[in-house]
């Protein structure tokens, strides 16, 4: 099991809602360092907290974000996009979008921290769904086809 106090997270999608509020409760759980990544890599007030610029679907970022990330023991996949909302109307571009951040996303940053997280026995991968990803709403159905995927994956 993974000692958050001890862990050195890296969370995707860091800068708002979850993300940012994933950051904020491990800090309070006291650990050591933690990646921030971000589209924006926006600083952050708390000196533990190393932001990095990521785009999830640019595979060139994801390497130089594992390079820097070279102690990672927790990988929490959070960034997520709701670009498609019915597959019926929802074009090609929104539904790949949808697709590449949700599953290729999380299953990309998954391979380049695997060597690291390797390296310990407590590390973790928590991947960030949504209940969409077990009972599809048509209304949102290319978004919950992702995350069905994402869970799939998982």
């Amino acid at each position: 099991m993974t000692n958050l106090a001890t862990s050195i997270p890296f969370v995707t999608g860091s800068n708002r809602g979850l993300g940012r509020a994933l950051v904020d409760a491990l800090l309070g759980c006291g650990v050591p360092r933690l990646y921030a990544a971000s589209r924006s890599g926006a600083p952050h007030p708390d000196a533990r907290v190393i932001p990095i610029r990521l785009d999830v679907t640019n595979h060139e970022q994801i390497a130089a974000a594992a390079a820097v990330a070279r102690d990672a023991t927790l990988l929490i996949n959070n960034a997520g996009s709701l670009a498609s909302y019915s597959v019926l109307s929802a074009d090609r571009a929104q539904l790949a979008q949808d697709l590449d951040i949700n599953f290729h996303g999380p299953l990309a940053l998954v391979r380049a921290l695997l060597p690291v997280l390797k390296l310990t026995a407590e590390a973790a991968i928590v991947n960030v769904l949504s209940v969409v990803s077990l009972a599809s709403m048509p209304a949102i159905g290319g978004y919950a086809a992702s995350k069905a995927a994402a869970w799939s994956l998982t």
